[in-house]
Order: C-alpha cells, then structure tokens, then sequence
C-alpha cells in the first residue's frame, strides 16, 4: 500500500540515517571513557606515572585500549546490508545513505584500531570468508523484495 511508504519507509529510512553516523560515537565513547578513567587513575594530574593501581595488569587495562571485538563490526555492516538489499527498490534512498556508512565506518574504523585498540589478536580468514559468503544472499533479496514493491 502507498501509505506504507510514508509509514514505515520513513521510519526505515531515518533508523538507517542515524545508523549511518553511529560509528562516530564509537570514536566518541572509546575517546572519552578511557581518558575519564586515566584522569581519575592519576588524580586529575594527568601524570600516568602517578596510578592508583596495584598491579601492572590492572594498569595495562586502564592505559592499554580496549580489545577489538570485529564481530560486532561485521553484524553492523549485515544489518545495514540487508536491511538495503530488501528495501532499496522501494526506498531508493536507502542506497546513498548505505555509502554513507560505509565510508563513515571506514574512517572511524581507522581512527579506532590506529588510536585506541590494543594489538588485535591474530586470526585466521574464516570470519572474513563466512562474512562475505553471507554476502551472497543480498542480491537475492533484492531481486524478490524488489519484485514484490515494484508489482505490488
């Protein structure tokens, strides 16, 4: 029905929208968070020698970086994937506002792993090949979905 699109194509559409810039607040909360627990480690001195911990390991915890947990970064990119492939046909703005967040995770992405994640752990390349086999699926939806908007 046409009234859905004004319904909940919007909704779909301003989610995807706030998605879109939701990698800066990782940027923003992995910035932030870290340094208030530095500033009240050292007493506001900013000194990192001056630490109330009594371990090494809790003090790596507080001035190492956070792990990078990668499968949240992959469940990110799907949703926004898929929830495009199924919609796109029927909310064509859905396209650019994908390769917005693409590219808004790219930079963030870089920004955090340069800045503020420890070391990665080495893995191997199955995530990454059962990601993008995952992948493959999206065309599907966008051929029937599509087909289903554009005849209905």
């Amino acid at each position: 029905m046409p009234l859905w699109y004004t319904d909940v194509g919007l909704k779909i559409l301003q989610t995807m929208v706030i998605n879109s810039f939701m990698p800066y607040v990782g940027i923003v909360v992995g910035f932030v968070v870290p340094m208030l627990k530095q500033k009240l480690d050292s007493k506001f001195t900013g000194n990192q020698y001056v630490t109330k911990q009594t371990s090494m390991a809790k003090y790596k915890l507080i001035y190492g970086g956070g792990d990078y947990l990668i499968h949240f970064k992959y469940s990110e990119f799907m949703n926004v994937y898929y929830i495009t492939m199924m919609y796109g046909v029927g909310i064509p703005l859905l396209f650019p506002v994908a390769a917005l967040y693409c590219f808004n995770a790219y930079i963030s992405e870089k920004i955090i792993v340069s800045y503020f994640m420890r070391l990665p752990p080495s893995m191997d390349d199955s995530l990454t090949k059962m990601a993008v086999g995952m992948l493959k699926n999206g065309p599907l939806f966008l051929l029937c979905n599509g087909w289903w908007m554009l005849s209905n």
